[in-house]
């Protein structure tokens, strides 16, 4: 079984195929800009010839939701759907943060609750929190939009055994977490979020999905303005 993953929500547009064993069958990575309507159809032809594969051997597509470029986002969840209903995929969507959350769950060892941050723009972070419980991860509190000061805040009120984990996608946004929150969590982590499509993947086939899924209408980018994620 073959899953495909795709993103586009952070400036990158990444494209990966994993196999059931989580090992990378072939990947595309794109440098950073924002003409993803254009590259992504590239990768795909790069990503596919390299290996001789074909779309029929994918047997599962995992979506990244954002929160991230209002544009981006769509981009790849259309094409998603799209292979989806075509080729009658299963299909799934993961929100970014959550993707950050859960590839850091075994360096959070300990911790009752993860807090996801990713830069926001106008120097206010992305953030959601989730909680861990029996070796799961579940939504504590969605996917909002906060300045630094209210996420130390949140984090001083969560308490001790709670874990940081920064999404960067480039440089000078991983410098920028490090300055405004120095000093905040013992448990601070950086996840890279060129990563993102690797993660979508394993989450996917982790999660036992099977042909009972089918093609679900009802995913939708998560986008977040000042009242909230919507």
């Amino acid at each position: 079984m073959a899953v495909l993953a795709l993103d586009s929500s952070s400036g990158y547009s990444n494209i990966l195929i994993m196999d059931e064993g989580f090992n990378v069958i072939s990947e595309s990575i794109s440098d950073f800009h924002e003409n993803h309507s254009v590259v992504i159809f590239k990768q795909f032809n790069e990503i596919f010839d390299s290996e001789k594969l074909r779309l029929k051997d994918i047997k599962g597509i995992s979506v990244l939701l954002g929160p991230g470029s209002y544009t981006g986002v769509r981009v790849a969840l259309v094409i998603a759907k799209t292979l989806s209903y075509i080729f009658n995929l299963n299909i799934i969507g993961l929100g970014s943060l959550f993707a950050c959350a859960y590839s850091s769950m075994e360096k959070c060892s300990g911790s009752k609750f993860i807090i996801a941050v990713k830069h926001a723009g106008r120097g206010d972070y992305y953030i959601a929190v989730y909680e861990i419980k029996g070796g799961k991860i579940g939504e504590y509190l969605r996917a909002g939009r906060l300045s630094t000061a209210e996420i130390i805040s949140l984090r001083n009120r969560l308490g001790n055994d709670t874990a940081m984990v920064f999404g960067y996608a480039a440089r000078h946004e991983y410098e920028k977490a490090e300055e405004d929150f120095k000093g905040t969590a013992s448990g601070k982590l950086f996840f890279d979020l060129r990563k993102l499509p690797f993660a979508a993947a394993k989450y996917f086939l982790e999660s036992g999905i099977n042909n009972d899924l089918k093609y679900n209408f009802e995913l939708s980018p998560v986008y977040i303005y000042s009242e909230g994620p919507f």
